[in-house]
């Protein structure tokens, strides 16, 4: 069959359209595709020693809150810091009662999305692309920090512990992650500052948490 020249012209026409058609679907596919993270080695070695940081250790002032953008590195060692992998096998930054795996989640909230840590592969997965900074946080500054890091208990790692003081463990647990975080952060020079107030139902929702998991503070983080 011979086509016509008019046939020809038509064919042409219509392949670089049809072309643009799936360069545009691939970029809409890539864009909403997972964007899991892979961290940078966390700094194990440098810095100031224990008792010089416990003596500087201080929550940063809310009126004049550090916002500094952190990097991937100094966030990788501040995630490592809070329960990160310390040893081959099961051993971990903090205590974990009866040798349990970590039992308490850190999230983390940036300008680029909303990541859960991954303390096996060292990695943040991705929860959604949306910056939540502005609305987990009760005051003002939250927004403005670099990152906001959010502590979660694992309701299903608690329920399989089949112990009443489970959530005893989970807040103690807490304590353990958020003061190495401190005393991380200040080697670091980035403020750093416990906080309680969040916006409990906000923070669930942007979060996706599953039932039984519960939001205990959150630590809006900035280079000094």
């Amino acid at each position: 069959m011979i086509l016509s020249s008019k046939t020809c012209f038509k064919t042409r026409a219509v392949l670089p359209i049809f072309l643009l058609l799936l360069v545009v679907l691939e970029v809409v596919l890539c864009a909403s595709a997972s964007a899991d993270i892979k961290l940078p080695e966390p700094l194990t070695e440098g810095g100031s020693g224990i008792f010089a940081l416990l003596k500087s250790r201080a929550s940063a002032a809310s009126g004049s809150y550090p916002t500094g953008q952190v990097s991937q590195e100094e966030l990788s060692t501040l995630l490592w810091a809070a329960s990160g992998l310390n040893r081959p096998g099961k051993g971990w930054t903090v205590p974990m009662a009866m040798g349990r795996e970590p039992y308490c989640k850190v999230y983390v909230a940036g300008d680029e999305g909303t990541f859960l840590y991954d303390w096996k592969e060292h990695s943040l997965k991705e929860i959604s692309k949306d910056n939540v900074k502005s609305t987990i946080g009760t005051q003002p500054f939250v927004a403005k920090a670099s990152h906001v890091l959010i502590f979660v208990t694992d309701g299903k790692a608690l329920g399989s512990l089949n112990n009443a003081r489970g959530a005893e463990w989970a807040y103690v647990a807490v304590g353990s992650m958020t003061q190495n975080v401190y005393l991380a952060a200040d080697s670091l020079n980035i403020g750093v500052r416990y906080m309680a107030s969040l916006s409990g139902d906000v923070t669930r929702a942007s979060l996706r948490l599953e039932e039984g998991d519960v939001p205990i503070c959150i630590m809006p983080i900035g280079k000094r």
